[in-house]
């Protein structure tokens, strides 16, 4: 989350997200509490068992939540990347100290970077990076924008594999596969879905169990829309370049929306803009997907619980973990909710 992969673009380097296995964490314990979210210690796990070993460098942006602030000592005694960066991303506090430091720690990444390729990143180099990842964001924009007229034309799954796979592979054929698909979808035509949409919310930094959002969709419900890190969220935002790229950069990082609990953000609501997203595609409640042991989350939802009650908005939380998910649970839960919504 919010590490500006076009830097290590314009470096010449291929960004990657890195994701939790589908293993059970063995090792990984014996580093790490088993209290810690299952994106963390499936992480820890599969670097000290030699799982990550292909990778050159790994970057961390270690402000992102208590729990990540511990890798990067894990990985740096048992991992040894060639490369290894530290980002500390100021939350989104008002001030100019806050921008000057943002500034700053680009700046400091953009050097090390420099240093570890024997590349010189200029100017040029960054806007070209830039211009290639907003390509990507308005691609994927256009993508959520026929979904929400079609809701049914991809499910929920296949969307967040179309965003997943763009965090592992070249952004650059990313765009040119999306160029191939958006066409084919435009001409398809479907008839209007009278089932009940409903807006998944939340996985701040991993993308949902797939088992969860097949089975949203199994109960009879649509999802035409989403606020999820793996979906609207990765590319929210276009860098609004000017002169100065790294600036440009800073900016996107200090947008405010879509509202993120790991950003310190307190004067926008977080329900407000999930509000919108109702209105927008015309939903009829939200489904909160929360990871077990995630900090800003669970900080968060008590006053988005409240604010959704206010608001008259139908919401319930789904809470998943990396390895023992009580999926009877979830349906039993999701049948309920569906019922409440009017549907069979």
């Amino acid at each position: 989350m919010q590490v500006p992969e076009e830097i290590v673009h314009a470096a010449g380097l291929i960004p990657v997200v890195i994701w939790r296995g589908n293993e059970a964490v063995t090792w990984g314990h014996s580093h790490i509490p088993p209290y810690y979210c299952g994106i963390v210690r499936s992480f820890i796990d599969d670097a000290v068992r030699g799982k990550l070993g292909f990778m050159d460098g790994m970057i961390f942006h270690v402000r992102q939540c208590l729990l990540i602030m511990d890798i990067p000592l894990i990985i740096e005694r048992h991992v040894k990347p060639e490369y290894m960066k530290l980002l500390y991303l100021p939350p989104v506090y008002p001030g100019e100290a806050t921008r000057d430091f943002l500034i700053s720690d680009l700046e400091l990444f953009k050097k090390s970077l420099e240093e570890y390729t024997g590349n010189t990143i200029t100017d040029d180099m960054l806007k070209s990076s830039i211009a290639v990842y907003n390509e990507n964001r308005s691609l994927l924009e256009r993508l959520y924008e026929i979904r929400r007229k079609k809701p049914q034309i991809l499910t929920s799954a296949e969307v967040m594999k179309i965003v997943w796979a763009g965090m592992l592979m070249q952004k650059e054929d990313h765009n040119e596969l999306l160029k191939e698909l958006l066409p084919l979808m435009e001409a398809m035509t479907i008839e209007p879905t009278t089932k009940i949409k409903v807006i998944p919310i939340g996985c701040l930094c991993q993308i949902p169990p797939f088992d969860v959002l097949n089975m949203i969709e199994d109960l009879g419900m649509v999802i035409p829309d989403d606020d999820l890190y793996v979906g609207s969220r990765y590319f929210a935002n276009k860098v609004n370049m000017n002169d100065n790229p790294i600036e440009a950069l800073a900016e996107r990082h200090l947008k405010k929306t879509p509202v993120c609990p790991t950003k310190g953000v307190w004067d926008v609501l977080w329900a407000d803009d999930v509000e919108e997203m109702v209105k927008l595609n015309n939903a009829s409640g939200v489904i909160s997907i929360h990871v077990k042991f995630c900090p800003p989350h669970a900080c968060y939802y008590p006053d988005f619980k409240s604010r959704m009650i206010e608001k008259g908005i139908p919401e319930i939380l789904v809470q998943v973990e990396h390895e023992m998910l009580s999926m009877e649970g979830i349906k039993t839960r999701l049948q309920s909710f569906t019922e409440s919504l009017g549907g069979e």
